[in-house]
C-alpha cells in the first residue's frame, strides 16, 4: 500500500470523520421534544429536572446541576469556592480548564502529569494552592483517591474537570463506581464529541447540598426567583431540547462506553506492533470512557515525525487532532503565568496524535487506519520529506 501523500489512492474517500455524534433512537428524542413544544417551556423545565435526577442516580452522587456548558459549570464552581490562593491544574488539558480559573480572577499554577496515564498525580501538586483541579484526560480518570487524600491532608478544595468522564469508572476498596462523586464537584461536558452528548451543555455533580443550591441560583444570574440577585451569576441554564438529547444519550451511555473500549482494543491490535507507537496506560483500577483515542508517536523510532504523520493521514482521509498541542502553559493566553519546567507535558504535546473514535465507528475502519499507519511507517523517510 502506498500512502496517498506519495501518490497512492486515499484509504478513505470521503474522509473518515474524527468524531461523529451517535443517536441510537431519534424517535425517543422527537417524542420528548413534542412534549416540550406542547408545554411551551423551553428552558430549565421538567426534562432538565429529570436529567439531573437520573444523572445523580446513575453517577451515584447526591446532586446534579445542569448548566449551559462544562466551562461555565467549572467557572461557577470556582466562583462558589472563591479561592484565596492559587488554583493548580495540569497544563496537559483543554484550555477551558484554565479559562474557568482566569475568568474568576484566580492565580493559576500549572503542573506536570504522569508519563503513563497523562493525568495529574498527587506528587505533581506543589506550592500552596487553595484549589486543585484534576482532569480525566481522554476519559481516563485521574487518581481520585490519591488526590482526595492529599486534599484532606492539606485542607485543599478538590474539583475535577470531568468533561471527558461520562461513563468512566474507578474501583476503590474492591467496589467499582462511575466518576461523578469525587472531590467537591465534578464537571461534565455534553458537547457533540463527548460520549454522552446533548449538542451543547454541561453537568455539575456534587455531594455538597449547599454548593448545589448555590449553583442553581448562579445559573440564573444569581437570582433566586425574587429578582433581588444575591451575587453576579450567569445565564447558564440548560434548555429543554438539550435535556431531551442528553436523556436519550444517557439511556445508551454504558453500551457506548463498552463499544468505545472495543474500538480502543482494536486500535491497540492494529498499531501495537509498530515501532515508536505508545498508548495511554489505563491502570487496573480504572475504566476509560475513551472520549478520545490518543497515541504517542516517537518520530525517531517510527521514522517520521508526528506532524509529518498527521499530514500523511490527512492525505489518506483520516482526520486527526493534536490533543493537547500546545499545552496550556505554552499558549499565548497564558504567557503571563510563570511556570516551572513541565517535561512530561512538553513531551506529550510534541508527540500526541488523536485518532478517529465515535460510538458507532465501524471496527473495519479501525483496521484500515492501522493499514495506513503501517504504510506510512514503511515509507517513513519519503513521508517526512513530502510533508515538508
Amino acid at each position: 500500500m502506498t500512502p496517498a501523500l506519495l501518490g497512492g489512492m486515499p484509504a478513505f474517500d470521503p474522509p473518515l470523520p474524527f468524531a461523529r455524534p451517535t443517536i441510537e433512537d431519534p424517535g425517543a428524542v422527537l417524542e420528548r421534544l413534542d412534549g416540550v413544544f406542547d408545554s411551551g417551556m423551553l428552558t430549565d423545565g421538567p426534562l432538565v429536572r429529570e436529567l439531573e435526577q437520573r444523572v445523580a442516580e446513575a453517577f451515584d452522587v447526591r446532586h446534579c446541576v445542569a448548566v449551559s456548558s462544562a466551562t461555565v459549570g467549572l467557572m461557577l464552581v470556582l466562583q462558589a469556592i472563591d479561592p484565596q490562593g492559587p488554583v493548580l491544574l495540569p497544563s496537559f488539558t483543554f484550555s477551558a480548564t484554565a479559562h474557568a480559573a482566569r475568568w474568576n480572577g484566580a492565580e493559576i499554577t500549572f503542573a506536570d502529569c504522569d508519563p503513563d496515564t497523562w493525568t495529574l498525580r498527587a506528587d505533581d501538586v506543589y506550592g500552596a494552592p487553595s484549589v486543585v483541579v484534576g482532569v480525566h484526560v481522554s476519559g481516563l480518570p485521574a487518581d481520585v483517591s490519591a488526590l482526595q487524600k492529599l486534599a484532606n491532608e492539606q485542607g485543599l478544595f478538590l474539583v475535577f474537570d470531568a468533561a471527558h468522564g461520562s461513563g468512566s469508572r474507578v474501583t476503590i476498596g474492591g467496589s467499582g463506581r462511575r466518576v461523578g462523586g469525587f472531590g467537591l464537584a465534578e464537571v461534565f461536558s455534553l458537547t457533540p464529541t463527548k460520549v454522552m452528548s446533548s449538542a451543547e451543555g454541561g453537568l455539575v455533580t456534587t455531594n455538597d447540598a449547599s454548593l448545589a443550591d448555590h449553583l442553581r441560583v448562579a445559573r440564573n444570574y444569581g437570582n433566586p426567583g425574587d429578582y433581588d440577585t444575591r451575587f453576579a451569576g450567569l445565564n447558564a441554564r440548560l434548555s429543554e431540547p438539550h435535556a431531551a438529547l442528553a436523556l436519550a444519550s444517557l439511556d445508551h451511555l454504558e453500551e457506548r462506553v463498552q463499544y468505545r473500549n472495543e474500538v480502543a482494543g482494536r486500535y491497540h491490535e492494529a498499531l501495537g506492533g509498530l515501532p515508536g507507537v505508545e498508548f495511554q496506560q489505563v491502570p487496573s483500577w480504572a475504566r476509560s470512557s475513551y472520549k478520545d483515542f490518543t497515541i504517542l508517536l516517537d518520530g525517531e523510532t517510527f521514522g517520521a515525525s508526528r506532524d509529518a504523520v498527521a499530514v500523511a493521514l490527512r492525505a489518506d482521509g483520516v482526520q486527526t487532532r493534536k490533543y493537547y498541542s500546545p499545552p496550556v502553559h505554552r499558549q499565548r493566553a497564558y504567557a503571563d503565568v510563570q511556570s516551572p519546567e513541565l517535561p512530561v507535558t512538553d513531551r506529550l504535546a510534541e508527540q500526541v496524535i488523536s485518532l478517529p473514535i465515535w460510538s458507532h465507528l465501524p471496527l473495519e475502519d479501525v483496521d484500515r487506519v492501522g493499514q495506513v499507519f503501517a504504510a506510512i511507517h514503511e515509507h517513513a523517510a519519503e513521508v517526512e520529506e513530502a510533508a515538508g
